[in-house]
């Protein structure tokens, strides 16, 4: 982590963020699976084709940024967890649905 302090999402910036980053998977033609939107970070399962986890995490972020119509939000860098098979997929599953802000499992948009 870079040292800045995170910027934190309302419940209504996160609806945003999580709109934004759907409308961005489909833009790139992403398959996203899982998805969950937290006060100050996000996590998801996509499968990005043949673009690199560095194009995809960019294009993404950007999109969700713009969406939000700010500047900065992210710090530098991001976790890369691969996930290539379905023990490690439903692994995978399983954190993201831990989580309070889980608006996505399995490809189901879950309501808030």
């Amino acid at each position: 982590m870079s040292g800045r302090v995170p910027v934190l999402f309302d419940i209504e910036r996160q609806a945003q963020l999580f709109d934004a980053l759907c409308n961005a998977a489909e833009e790139f033609h992403y398959d996203l699976t899982d998805a969950s939107v937290e006060s100050w970070h996000l996590h998801w399962i996509v499968h990005h084709g043949f673009d690199s986890v560095p194009t995809m995490v960019g294009r993404l972020k950007d999109r969700m940024r713009q969406a939000l119509g700010v500047g900065q939000i992210w710090t530098e860098g991001y976790y890369d967890s691969r996930l290539f098979n379905v023990p490690a997929i439903e692994s995978g599953r399983g954190y993201i649905g831990r989580h309070a802000g889980c608006r996505m499992s399995s490809g189901a948009i879950i309501t808030q």
